[in-house]
């Protein structure tokens, strides 16, 4: 029963504290003594960090240019109207014989148009186009006043050659398509760089600080050692030298202090530059930002598993693969251009016609009396015949009648086009040249991958050689205290000088800051791994599409 309320009241206090992570902010540091932990840093870098966030954009623009592309198969709405007004000249008899009045012919007429149009993936085109006039007119040869026409057309023409699954918009989708995983691929690594910036100066500082404190430790000891020497001054048991000496020692160690100070401060601007972007801020003098230590944690190496590790999850190598499947691409459609051109089309239209009759049917007409020897005027060369009824029908919407059924007025037509320059030296230049790309991306690949594998290798040994060097700088600095110790005690009985214990703390200290920057090293050299390896991010807990995505929801 204890150890259940021990591990709830361990799981209250790291949900509390994961909490507090959440909701650190720069005004809470900025102006503040605060500690804040690696993550709490990875976090602010991840929300703040300008490179970060300029790099962003990226992927963004690349998803957009992915959509602007695919646009290409958005059908294209078309709609036109036209208002006409035509008067014509007439010097015809024939005109008049059919009934025009006056010199001249006038037609008003008015004309709507709509329909779709545009390209399919594949290469097909396609058009679906209807138009509708009225005509008002008062020429005898026209028969109906006024007089509606429609017709709707539809055409498709599909490339079985040159352009089928190769065609120019086809290319720019998978283009785009390829860049935006290039792109997505490029954030992620430069995303793992700014964890590691982050990181990196987050240890540096940790190492600033902690040798700041180590030199603060110095000043004490020197000043405890110069009390005593001042002590057995009084007392006779040593000369006025042995002051000075002391006094020498404690000015040393002050000095030693300012340095590993200014240190400090500027390690702690180097690291709120990388996880703080405040605007208006140009000093921070006010800020003090206290580190976790720079402990040394078990880290398990495996050369082998860290390579197979980076050949599945480095960026950059996802990156140099999707670079040869542009390259293969361009090569593809290269080829396809060296085919001749041989389209097939169809077409298909329906057509309507309707209007009122300008004379009913049944209406007798003049035929034409041709004045002349034995023609009379009165009997004509052409007969009188009735005006016919057409049967069109006499509304606007009855010129659509027959669309979908047998008795409309139907017409098709079908074609093929061939083209084919002699030579084709354009094309097959063009070609060779995308297979001679392609080559270089599959060298760029193969370096790719032996550049990854180099840095896998260096981030182990590097790694390797932190810990031995840690290791053997914590035997340095337990040996340092050790002599120091010792020397101290024999100062006490009179054997030694504080000459020789100043000798020994200085060191003692230079030991301390050998093992302070072995563990820096150390904790570096670990996230430095993780990177070659590819898996920085995931261990840290960080959602790439959660990073990418940041900011971006007012777009």
């Amino acid at each position: 029963m204890t150890r259940i309320l021990l591990t709830l009241i361990c799981v209250s206090l790291a949900a509390r504290a994961a909490q507090g992570q959440e909701g650190l902010k720069p005004e809470d540091i900025l102006g503040h003594d605060t500690e804040i932990s690696l993550l709490q840093a990875v976090e602010l870098g991840l929300e703040y960090n300008l490179t970060l966030d300029v790099v962003r954009n990226d992927p963004a623009l690349a998803r957009e240019r992915v959509n602007e592309a695919e646009g290409v198969y958005d059908p294209l709405l078309l709609g036109r109207f036209n208002q006409t007004h035509i008067e014509t000249p007439v010097a015809s008899s024939l005109q008049s014989f059919f009934g025009t009045s006056g010199n001249r012919t006038t037609d008003n007429g008015l004309l709507y148009n709509g329909g779709l149009l545009g390209v399919l993936p594949w290469g097909p085109s396609y058009s679906s186009g209807y138009t509708f006039q009225r005509l008002n007119s008062n020429s005898g040869l026209t028969s109906l006043k006024p007089q509606y026409t429609s017709g709707w057309t539809n055409s498709l023409t599909v490339p079985l050659l040159r352009g089928l699954y190769w065609s120019t918009p086809d290319l720019l989708v998978r283009r785009t398509t390829v860049g935006q995983q290039i792109s997505d691929a490029t954030f992620t690594s430069q995303l793992a760089d700014g964890v590691f910036l982050v990181e990196s100066t987050y240890w540096q500082l940790a190492a600033a600080r902690a040798f700041e404190r180590a030199t603060a430790k110095g000043v004490d000891t020197a000043k405890d050692l110069l009390e005593q020497t001042k002590v057995q001054y009084q007392v006779g048991t040593v000369s006025k030298v042995l002051v000075t000496q002391a006094e020498a020692g404690v000015a040393q160690r002050e000095s030693d202090y300012i340095v590993a100070l200014n240190a400090a401060k500027r390690a702690q601007d180097i690291l709120l530059s990388a996880i703080l972007a405040p605007s208006g801020i140009s000093d921070y003098s006010t800020t003090t930002v206290r580190t976790e230590e720079p402990t040394f944690l078990p880290y398990e190496i495996d050369p082998e598993q860290s390579v197979q590790k980076a050949r599945a999850n480095r960026s950059e190598l996802m990156a140099s693969q999707l670079q040869v499947e542009d390259a293969d691409i361009q090569k593809k459609y290269a080829w396809n251009q060296t085919l001749p051109q041989f389209d097939v089309g169809a077409s298909y239209t329906m057509n309507g016609l309707s209007g009122t009759q300008k004379v009913p049917a049944g209406t007798p007409r003049l035929g034409l009396a041709v004045p002349g020897p034995g023609n009379d005027l009165n009997n004509p060369i052409i007969p009188v015949v009735p005006q016919p009824d057409f049967g069109f029908g006499t509304s606007r919407w009855s010129a659509n009648r027959g669309y979908f059924d047998g008795e409309g007025f139907h017409s098709w037509t079908f074609g093929a086009n061939f083209s084919y320059p002699l030579g084709n030296e354009s094309a097959d230049s063009r070609y060779i040249q995308r297979k001679i790309e392609l080559r270089r991306a599959k060298t760029t690949l193969r370096r790719t991958e032996q550049d990854i594998i180099l840095d896998v290798r260096t981030a182990v040994r590097e790694l390797q050689s932190a810990i031995d060097r840690v290791k053997a700088a914590e035997r340095a600095r337990v040996a340092s205290e050790e002599t120091l110790a010792a020397e101290q005690e024999r100062l006490r009985l009179g054997d030694s000088t504080p000459h020789n214990v100043l000798l020994f703390q200085e060191g003692l200290l230079r030991a301390e800051g050998n093992e302070i920057n072995a563990r820096q090293v150390y904790r570096t050299a670990i996230s430095a791994l993780e990177r070659a390896q590819g898996t920085l991010l995931e261990a840290r807990g960080i959602s790439v599409e959660k990073e990418r995505d940041r900011g971006m929801d007012e777009y």
